[in-house]
C-alpha cells in the first residue's frame, strides 16, 4: 500500500555523488554517523535518506527535508553547522570523488 504523505513546506537538498571505490567504506561510516546525527539531534531535519544507484557501482544519492523558517532554510542551515557536518567536510576534504558531486537545492 502507497502511503499519503501531506504536502508540507521545507527546504530540501538532493545529492549525487560518486565515490572511489578505495574510500567507500569510510563515506558509509560518515554518512552513516551524518544521518544518525540528522535525525536524532536536530529538531529541524525531517528527513535524511540515501541510497546507492542500482546502475552505477559507488554512485550515491542522497534526499534531506528540514523546517524553520525561510520555507526550511534555517534547519538546512543549522544542520551546516553541526558536528556530524563538520566531520562529512573534513571527510570531503579528502578529495573522495570521482566526478564533482551534483548538489540540487529545493523547496
Amino acid at each position: 500500500d502507497i502511503k499519503e504523505v501531506p504536502s508540507r513546506s521545507s527546504f530540501g537538498v538532493h545529492v549525487e555523488l560518486c565515490v572511489k571505490p578505495e574510500i567507500r567504506d569510510e563515506l558509509l561510516k560518515c554518512i552513516l554517523n551524518n544521518q544518525k546525527g540528522s535525525t536524532k539531534e536536530e529538531p529541524l531535519c525531517l528527513q535524511y535518506v540515501f541510497g546507492e544507484s542500482t546502475d552505477v557501482p559507488d554512485k550515491f544519492i542522497f534526499h534531506e527535508e528540514y523546517k524553520g523558517e525561510d520555507g526550511g532554510k534555517e534547519g538546512f542551515d543549522a544542520h551546516t553547522k553541526t558536528p556530524h557536518f563538520e566531520a562529512w567536510e573534513r571527510f570531503v576534504e579528502k578529495d573522495p570523488f570521482t566526478s564533482p558531486p551534483v548538489v540540487n537545492f529545493f523547496k
